[in-house]
């Protein structure tokens, strides 16, 4: 009955309005149903690693009460992708400041790190990741937790509100032993819940919100040594290599190092595997060793794999581990040019050539390039460079120098014979030369006979030789006068012969 009158109450007073009434049928929801509100989202950001470094920019071992630094924190969200969570102007710009992340520093054990710069390090379409530098930064002295917020200008997500242990502050306070208790809300501002390491909807895949674990040690070659001469193939060499723990926080154990020798190496009177019970944080061994150059066609840089396998433990957990690197040693061929010692000449005299020769042989496994010969010294020479070529591998032959010397006496020169070997090495061979040199020899004539040297000229010289002449002259007229009347009486001589031989018969 009082419902009756409550609408006959409203009817009457919609008329008086002059304001139509319309009636609709009573239900538990609204005409017009409005959205209810969802929860708000969370950011899912983790801190992945971070750095420590001094004002002149030098990594910090050991951080001390009252110490300023600057803090390198690497922190990504694997829910957001980098397009959708900077502004447009801003997604491209890797490596350089962005400011589309709202980052607050919170009230933690150290003071300062207010100014910071937000550096973009993925692109466009994979998951948000950025470098976070926070500078001026100081410990307090007490306790390691560094904390700080971070979110999006864009996106009406909540905060992270990540924390790191930092484990390079000297003293480590004792943490005293909490009561069991039922979980207590987190001492963080409001809206801004602390992240367990998932992201919105679960998981567990992220960093702790909490503590973040030490990088896991490496194991590398720090240096490694084979002496200063060169290695020739089938030589023995020893080798040195120092092999070294990258963390500062965690020891290795059960360090097992393999050798791997590649081609033109072997290793001599030792095994390839060497073993290591443990080495700590930042420390080093030392592994000594004899190997050897095996024959080789030709100069190379042979490689040896150095392989690791060792264990560290963390969190109470023993973890494996393997790490593996290469070295690179050099081996050459060792060339033999055999030349002997060079040829003289029996004589030199002043102006004439003369031959000294070289006889060589290429016993090597390579050939010379860019043979040349060069005369060094005062004696002239018919070519004072001369390039002889290329000489491959078993050719043997002769390398002829032309001297001229110029004056008489001792004289001397040194021959100089140069290559490059299969290494590219510039190699020189000098032989010293000492000419015994006579004077010069006098000229002969066309027929061979030694021409007459003029004597000085006088009247009695003609008259001796007209009168020779005319000696001589007459002496042929009498012989053959001679000759001619031997020559009729032999004729004589015989004509009686014939005749009494006539007679005879």
């Amino acid at each position: 009955m009082k419902r009756n009158h409550k609408l006959a109450a409203l009817f009457l007073a919609a008329c008086m309005a002059g304001n139509p009434v319309v009636f609709a049928q009573e239900t538990t929801e609204p005409a017009n149903p409005v959205e209810k509100p969802e929860a708000k989202a969370q950011s899912a950001f983790s801190v992945n690693s971070y750095s420590l470094v001094n004002e002149q920019g030098e990594p910090i071992e050991t951080l001390k009460k009252g110490e300023k630094f600057t803090l390198v924190v690497t922190a990504s969200d694997p829910a957001v992708s980098t397009q959708k969570a900077l502004e447009q102007e801003e997604i491209d710009k890797i490596n350089q400041s962005i400011h589309s992340l709202n980052i607050e520093r919170l009230t933690d054990d150290f003071s300062g790190g207010q100014t910071m710069q937000a550096i973009l390090l993925s692109k466009e379409q994979e998951p948000l990741k950025v470098k976070i530098v926070f500078k001026d930064v100081v410990w307090k002295g007490k306790g390691d937790e560094f904390r700080f917020q971070i979110g999006y200008s864009a996106l009406q997500i909540g905060y992270t509100t990540p924390s790191i242990a930092i484990k390079e502050c000297d003293e480590q306070p004792a943490q005293p032993e909490q009561p069991d208790t039922p979980d207590q809300p987190a001492d963080t501002p409001v809206d801004t819940p602390t992240w367990d390491g998932g992201y919105a909807g679960g998981g567990d895949d992220g960093y702790s919100s909490k503590v973040v674990k030490s990088a896991a040690p490496n194991l590398i070659v720090k240096k490694y040594s084979y002496g200063k001469d060169p290695i020739y193939s089938g030589k023995e060499f020893g080798l040195s290599l120092e092999f070294y723990n990258t963390s500062k926080t965690l020891a290795t154990e059960n360090i097992v190092v393999a050798l791997e020798t590649g081609e033109g190496l072997s290793i001599a009177n030792s095994s390839n595997t060497f073993y290591f019970e443990s080495l700590g944080a930042g420390q080093s061994k030392k592994i000594d060793l004899t190997m050897k150059a095996l024959a080789i066609e030709k100069s190379t840089s042979a490689v040896v794999d150095v392989n690791f396998r060792y264990d560290y433990v963390e969190d109470g957990e023993r973890v494996n581990q393997t790490m593996a690197e290469k070295i690179s040693i050099p081996v050459y061929l060792k060339d033999r040019f055999v030349i002997n010692e060079p040829v003289l000449p029996e004589m030199a005299s002043v102006g004439s050539e003369c031959v000294v020769s070289f006889n060589y042989v290429n016993k090597g496994k390579s050939s010379l390039s860019n043979v040349e010969v060069k005369v060094e010294g005062d004696v002239p020479a018919l070519q004072k460079v001369q390039n002889v070529g290329n000489i491959e591998s078993g050719n043997s032959g002769s390398i002829d120098v032309i001297l001229i010397p110029d004056k008489p006496g001792q004289q001397k020169a040194t021959i100089v014979i140069s290559y490059e070997n299969a290494n590219e090495d510039l190699v020189e061979e000098k032989f010293p030369v000492e000419l015994n040199v006579g004077e010069m020899a006098p000229v002969m004539p066309d027929g061979g006979m030694e021409m007459p040297v003029e004597e000085p000229s006088s009247p009695w010289g003609w008259v001796i030789g007209v009168v020779a002449l005319a000696g001589a002259i007459v002496a042929v007229v009498l012989l053959r006068k001679r000759h001619k009347k031997k020559k009729q009486a032999d004729s004589v001589e015989e004509l009686d012969f014939d005749d009494d031989k006539d007679d005879g018969q």
